[in-house]
């Protein structure tokens, strides 16, 4: 399937999951927030949340000084 990530097309498996998709990037779900479609994703529903065509996300990482993206 096709989604966006910060603004940047990806092709993922089907069935993929917000918690798969941390894992894959090799990030920390506790210092990253995730905004799927313009909605916040609690941490605690990463692992519940499938991930859909066309879907846009955006990955925003804390770190010591500021904010990033991942």
């Amino acid at each position: 399937m096709n989604l966006v990530i910060n603004g940047k097309k990806k092709e993922l498996e089907e069935g993929t999951t917000v918690g798969r998709l941390l894992k894959i990037k090799k990030v920390r779900p506790e210092v990253v927030t995730v905004e799927l479609n313009d909605q916040i994703i609690e941490r605690e529903k990463y692992g519940d949340t499938i991930l859909k065509e066309g879907d846009r996300l955006e990955l925003v990482y804390y770190m010591g000084g500021g904010v990033g993206l991942v």
